[in-house]
C-alpha cells in the first residue's frame, strides 16, 4: 500500500481506480469490467478521477452477499419441493 493510498483511506475512506488495481493486483480494464458486471458500485468522479468510498464498496458487497444467500435458499427450497413431490417426502424414495 502506497503512502498516498494509506492517507486517502485513513482520512477520507476514498479509493481510486489505481488504488483498487494495487489492492487487488488487477489492471485498469479489470476494475472497469467489475463495475460493468455489478461487482463494484459505480464510481464517482472527483477531480476527474474515478473514486469509491470504502463504505459504499462494503455496502454494495453486503447487498450482493445477501442476494446470493436468498437465491441459495430459494434454490434449496425448490430442490426440497421437487424431492418431496417425486419421492413422497422420503429421502431417496424410501417408504416408511
Amino acid at each position: 500500500m502506497t503512502p498516498a493510498m494509506h492517507l486517502r483511506l485513513i482520512r477520507l475512506g476514498l479509493l481510486t481506480t489505481q488504488d483498487l488495481q494495487a489492492l487487488f493486483d488487477v489492471c485498469d480494464e479489470t476494475v472497469g469490467n467489475a463495475v460493468r458486471r455489478g461487482e463494484l458500485p459505480p464510481p464517482v468522479k472527483l477531480f476527474g478521477r474515478n473514486t469509491w468510498l470504502v463504505e459504499s464498496i462494503k455496502q454494495h458487497h453486503a447487498q450482493r452477499q445477501e442476494a446470493a444467500r436468498l437465491q441459495a435458499e430459494r434454490e434449496q427450497a425448490q430442490k426440497a419441493a421437487t424431492v418431496q413431490a417425486l419421492h413422497g417426502g422420503q429421502p431417496h424414495g424410501r417408504r416408511p
